[in-house]
């Protein structure tokens, strides 16, 4: 012990011109990392596709394995426990040490074998489930700028070249991104104003029969300045038309090609230690077998990739709202306000209790969804994974603000952490994620399922005199399809929060009716109305999230269970009390919830492109 502390002093021995000296200290100095090849249980076999687990909560047709919170098989899990405790233990030591740098880091979780983990096995990776990933990016997540590297630069990455590539371009790139001599990055945007499909104006022309010339320039390429591999989408000049969706490639662009320059490094908000940069590329020469797929076919690579839900931020907000308030805590017992201690105060309580509530439904959300994906073949889940990832993404954001206005100055300066969690929490929700799209591809979507079989009841809601016998029969009877039955899938104790589960789903089916009546077909241009479904179906989820965990946990005797089943219990109560006051919103209409009232104003501020108001101390006289 007496000689370890002197290494890490570095009292002894002047280590910098020293490789093995300083090798030694690394190794003598961290504890816990010995990192044996663990040699995993073979995942648990799929089971058959279902109805996506959302459409069947709206549809009201429920079993007992809809309330089934999964579960990894024992075995793989211990595996995976084994193989990351080691990990978690040297991000912790890495914490507030400035004397490690990123490439150390980066070695080392190399070293740890943190880069095969997404890898197939196939090609020699640990082949990890949603799950187990999820789990692995919200450790890594401690160090936020890691979280993200392993995102940007390693998942998303990998996940296109192994749907989309051949197999040749993964035998070629996978061993040189596992062994760290590789780091990709995907170069989409272009401009100013981020992803616009229709700006993109990289294209690529025909060299020679083997090769091709790319030319054009991406902006905002996360962590451009140390990748060595672009995943580039171009236009095709050869195309019959370049704003065609057959007009796209993906290549595959390594930064040794003549003509590739990085210019315009800059860190942005959330992005402290992952700049962002300009990728230039000028006549570089690209071989064909360094094209992904076929020359035009990457338009729905695009797609997929600009898709909500598939930024994978879900994991790193957990961490961040999880470390923010696990320091929050900390610090709000040393706090006075009029002299009394801060966190005797009701108020401090309350905030505190809703950052705990919404963490504990961060965390239900997002490990029930990879488990749905885990657990079944092919399964449908891009609606819970857009849900998910928004919420989190939102969640994460609100709970930091009401943090920091908790603490107050103390909050800027005192301590750095709670600033760079606020920047941090930003970025997932403006770089990372767009909730326009989020809301609107959910509520469509929804919407697209609810028609084929509501159209009829709609259509004659809709013309009441044609149809007056129906609609008198419809108002008598309409309570005949509410829920009532979900209380005996859940654990007894759990009773009260099913019953708001239940009130709540009912309360989903009668508020969209009422937008569907009142819009009809238009209701895809109703952004506002589209998100009243959004809101309501992702409250629905994270309780119906919420509920199905803590009644696992209560059953089988977790740890705190029984602060668990309150808070599933209270979640959903509160959850029953805002969707009920959405679908008051919905019924009083939008001219007298204040829909109308914002709207016109704006279009008059769009007219003066400003705030046109007069100032309160204006005089006309």
């Amino acid at each position: 012990m007496f000689t370890q502390k002197l290494l890490q002093k570095n009292k002894i021995f002047h280590l910098k011109s020293n490789y093995m000296l300083k090798r030694y200290l690394k190794e003598a100095t961290a504890t816990g990392l010995t990192h044996e090849n663990i040699l995993f249980e073979p995942h648990a076999k799929k089971k058959p596709q279902r109805e996506p687990f959302i459409k069947c909560l709206i549809a009201k047709t429920f079993s007992e394995e809809l309330f089934a919170y999964p579960e990894t098989h024992p075995y793989r899990y211990q595996n995976f426990v084994d193989w990351l405790k080691p990990i978690e233990s040297y991000i912790l030591s890495c914490v507030n040490n400035d004397i490690l740098d990123k490439k150390e880091i980066l070695d080392q979780l190399r070293e740890l074998e943190v880069f095969r983990a997404h890898i197939d096995e196939g090609n020699r990776g640990l082949n990890f489930s949603k799950t187990e990933s999820l789990k692995l990016i919200e450790t890594l997540s401690i160090l936020p700028w890691l979280g993200t590297y392993i995102v940007k630069n390693h998942i998303l990455p990998i996940e296109i070249i192994f749907k989309y590539g051949a197999k040749e371009q993964m035998f070629k790139y996978y061993p040189k991104i596992m062994s760290g001599e590789i780091t990709p990055t995907i170069c989409i945007n272009e401009g100013d104003y981020g992803t616009n499909i229709n700006n993109i104006k990289s294209y690529i022309v025909t060299e020679t029969e083997d090769t091709w010339l790319l030319n054009g320039e991406k902006t905002f390429v996360v962590n451009g300045i140390n990748s060595n591999l672009f995943l580039v989408i171009a236009r095709d000049t050869g195309s019959r038309w370049l704003d065609s969706p057959d007009s796209f490639s993906l290549l595959l662009v390594e930064r040794d090609f003549e003509g590739v320059t990085c210019n315009n490094v800059c860190e942005a908000i959330g992005r402290h230690d992952t700049s962002t940069c300009t990728i230039c590329f000028k006549d570089t020469v690209i071989p064909t077998e360094n094209i992904i797929g076929k020359p035009g076919s990457a338009f729905p690579i695009l797609l997929e990739y600009l898709k909500p839900g598939n930024q994978n931020v879900t994991a790193q907000a957990i961490s961040i709202l999880r470390n923010f308030t696990n320091q929050l805590i900390v610090d709000i017992f040393n706090i006075k306000h009029f002299d009394k201690n801060l966190y005797e105060f009701d108020i401090a309580k309350k905030i505190l209790g809703e950052i705990t509530f919404s963490l504990y439904s961060m965390e239900s959300v997002a490990y029930l969804t990879s488990g749905i994906i885990d657990k079944y073949e092919n399964q449908n889940a891009e609606i819970e994974q857009i849900i998910t990832e928004t919420y989190c993404a939102n969640k994460c954001l609100s709970c930091i603000q009401a943090g920091l206005q908790l603490i107050g100055a103390r909050s800027c300066l005192h301590n750095k952490l709670y600033t760079q969690a606020f920047h941090d929490a930003l970025a997932l929700t403006t770089m990372d994620a767009n909730n326009l799209d989020a809301l609107t591809y959910v509520a469509v979507n929804i919407l697209k399922d609810i028609g084929k079989e509501s159209h009829t009841h709609v259509h004659k809601k809709r013309n009441m005199q044609k149809y007056p016998i129906y609609n008198i029969i419809d108002s008598i009877f309409k309570k005949q399809n509410s829920v009532t039955s979900i209380s005996k899938y859940l654990h007894p104790s759990l009773e009260y929060g099913a019953q708001h589960l239940e009130d709540t789903i009912n309360l989903l089916s009668d508020g969209v009716a009422r937008i569907l009546i009142r819009n009809g077909s238009e209701i895809v241009d109703k952004f506002t109305e589209l998100q009243k479904i959004t809101e309501m179906l992702t409250e629905i989820y994270v309780v119906y999230a919420n509920l199905t965990r803590s009644s696992r946990s209560y059953s089988i005797g977790v740890r705190n269970a029984d602060i668990e089943k309150n808070i599933g219990v209270n979640a959903a109560y509160i959850t029953h009390n805002k969707i009920h006051s959405i679908v008051s919103d919905i019924e009083r209409g939008p001219v007298h919830n204040g829909d109308y009232g914002y709207i016109n104003t704006m279009e008059f501020l769009y007219g003066k492109r400003k705030y046109p108001i007069e100032h309160p101390m204006t005089r006309t006289y």
